[in-house]
């Protein structure tokens, strides 16, 4: 055991070694053959200290999925002001390569978040769950899998069924289309997809041999091939994901690069934002504090101050600001504005990254596909090859886990991953399945009164019976889907050597489905739900259907956060949505007229 350790350990050193030299090339052959695409001059502004106004009409608070949406639809109205506050900075030629994802974390990209100790997941770290979340422009938007997956139209039902107004599907798929730019010609001209939008969506242009075996896997357990965003969620499908010309498209390429020139538009960057100004007496949102080179800054908004912090951030922001649970704030000492639920509801998927062995050239790793300047050179010249792959995530699939379950909303989602980051050169694929409807509820709480101190994050994975069930059936689902006369043709094996924790039981047995649920679960970064929107009776409600939070004038919370249930599926493309139907709430409340759809 300790040998092989110690290999690993070796391997994931020359990995990281050969990227410090892979990631100069990388640059110099990109800034080379791709000038345009890193080019400052076509950029987002970064506005100094000294040119910022002492007041716009609207303030937003983080530039990532949603706010970079809400910020490119207000700007829209001429006369309106704008100010975009980000925490960190903008966007790099690594953060633009789709498979190096995992490079981005615990770097300036990410907050660097971990979660507290879990007593059912993430065993094998200690029950603390690694939470990566996105610092920079584009948000986690720049550091997530690229999936592009609006979950399923039962979803918003659900929503509006219990009294979100506006939220059914019906009312929300117009404002799906309006954001798309759907560059696949295997689906142009679908109904159910749109051209012409800021956020570019396509398929990797290039695919592993592995991608073919997933999908003669899944027909042969009966599932089809599928546009899981059109009429039909069950079944396996080539992954679409936020990418263009080969490269990852956050939402600040697509949305906030083009306003850049806007003349209502300020973007400051490095901005920390640390407490919104509330009128206690009044109870309005008049602007908002934050650091800035080292400077303590207040700038006021005379409209509505936009919290699209995400799903830590937005909370901590409120409770901070005497926002929150009146139990938690008092035992802080911060004086309560507003008695609201901030911070509960929280929940994600988890899942577990199942490792699979693969016959040669099958897979993409490292020292096949990077180190050579051919793989560097085509992704640099022509937007292709293994570079481009959405962090190897090649099929998604959506299946039913439960055999007694007949419903055309599925109970699992399965990521085909053909990379595996720490791979030097054995031919490795992994199967990450999850339970796409959790029903374990956590919490978002501050962990003292300095706005700089990370959040405490406790998602409470796995802590409710259906959950555990529902999460061991995915992964014996996958058991099945390795039976497969595809499977067994290219001798695919469970690599049970990068599983120690769990090699006291059986294989695949109940027991060992249980083991590596607890031990080796990850997030798959789809926490949402800490300012939940619902109706005045709900007692947890933050914000209302307008997402105008309650009891609090001009102030607004426009991401992730607000989910009353997490969507079936990945969650970008959902919140890319909330800020574009959440922009036009706006726009009605203060007497503009919106688009037409």
């Amino acid at each position: 055991m300790e040998q092989k350790a110690s290999l690993m350990d070796g391997q994931q050193a020359r990995v990281s070694q050969n990227y410090q030299l892979f990631s100069t090339l990388l640059t110099a052959a990109v800034t080379l053959y791709n000038y345009p695409n890193i080019d400052p001059n076509l950029r987002p502004i970064n506005v100094p200290t000294s040119q910022l106004l002492p007041e716009y009409d609207f303030i937003v608070v983080g530039g990532g999925s949603a706010g970079n949406v809400v910020v490119n639809r207000l700007t829209e109205i001429s006369n309106w002001t704008v100010l975009l506050l980000e925490a960190g900075g903008d966007e790099t030629v690594i953060s633009d390569t789709p498979i190096l994802n995992y490079n981005l974390w615990f770097t300036d990209f990410d907050w660097n978040y971990t979660t507290v100790p879990q007593q059912y997941a993430c065993g094998s770290n200690g029950g603390i769950c690694t939470w990566p979340r996105g610092h920079g422009l584009g948000g986690s938007s720049t550091l997530n899998d690229f999936v592009y997956m609006r979950g399923n139209p039962q979803d918003y039902d659900n929503w509006a069924n219990i009294g979100n107004t506006g939220w059914s599907f019906q009312e929300v798929f117009p404002y799906f289309l309006r954001s798309e730019d759907n560059q696949d010609p295997a689906i142009a001209g679908s109904p159910y997809h749109a051209q012409g939008g800021y956020q570019t969506v396509n398929r990797s242009n290039y695919l592993s041999p592995m991608t073919d075996v997933y999908l003669q896997a899944g027909e042969e357990m009966g599932y089809p091939l599928v546009d899981s965003n059109g009429p039909t969620q069950l079944g396996f499908m080539l992954a679409e994901g936020v990418v263009r010309n080969g490269s990852r498209c956050s939402t600040a390429k697509a949305f906030l690069r083009p306003i850049r020139n806007r003349s209502n538009l300020h973007v400051a960057l490095r901005s920390r934002v640390t407490k919104i100004i509330v009128d206690p007496e009044t109870k309005t949102a008049l602007g908002v504090q934050f650091l800035r080179n080292g400077q303590n800054i207040t700038i006021m908004a005379s409209k509505e101050v936009i919290l699209s912090a995400g799903v830590v951030n937005s909370p901590q922001l409120l409770m901070l600001s005497g926002i929150g649970p009146q139990e938690h704030l008092a035992d802080l000492g911060i004086p309560v504005i507003q008695n609201l639920r901030v911070g509960d509801n929280l929940h994600d998927h988890v899942g577990v990254p199942i490792p699979f062995s693969a016959p040669p050239n099958y897979t993409i790793n490292w020292r096949s596909s990077f180190e050579n300047f051919s793989s560097i050179l085509d992704y640099a010249q022509n937007g292709d090859g293994p570079l481009t792959t959405l962090l190897g995530v090649e099929c998604t699939a959506f299946v039913n886990a439960d055999p007694t379950r007949n419903s055309p909303v599925p109970d699992t989602e399965i990521l085909f991953s053909s990379y595996i980051p720490f791979n030097e050169d054995q031919q490795m694929w992994a199967a990450v399945p999850y339970n796409i409807h959790p029903t374990s509820r956590g919490t978002v709480r501050l962990r003292d009164t300095n706005p700089l101190s990370p959040p405490l994050m406790d998602p409470q994975y796995l802590t409710t019976p259906t959950d555990i069930e529902a999460s061991m059936r995915t992964i014996q689902f996958v058991s099945q889907l390795l039976q497969t006369k595809s499977m067994q043709r290219i001798g695919a094996q469970l690599i049970t050597t990068l599983l120690p924790l769990c090699s006291n039981y059986t294989v695949m047995s109940d027991e060992y489905a249980l083991c590596l649920l607890q031990q080796y679960s990850v997030t798959i970064y789809h926490s949402v739900g800490s300012c939940k929107m619902g109706t005045d009776n709900d007692p947890a409600a933050v914000v209302d259907p307008r997402l105008r939070v309650y009891g609090i004038k001009n102030l607004r919370v426009i991401d992730a956060s607000i989910m009353p249930v997490v969507t079936s599926g990945n969650t970008n493309a959902p919140t890319i949505m909330i800020g574009e139907r959440a922009s036009d709430f706006i726009k009605q409340d203060h007497g503009q007229s919106i688009s037409s759809q």
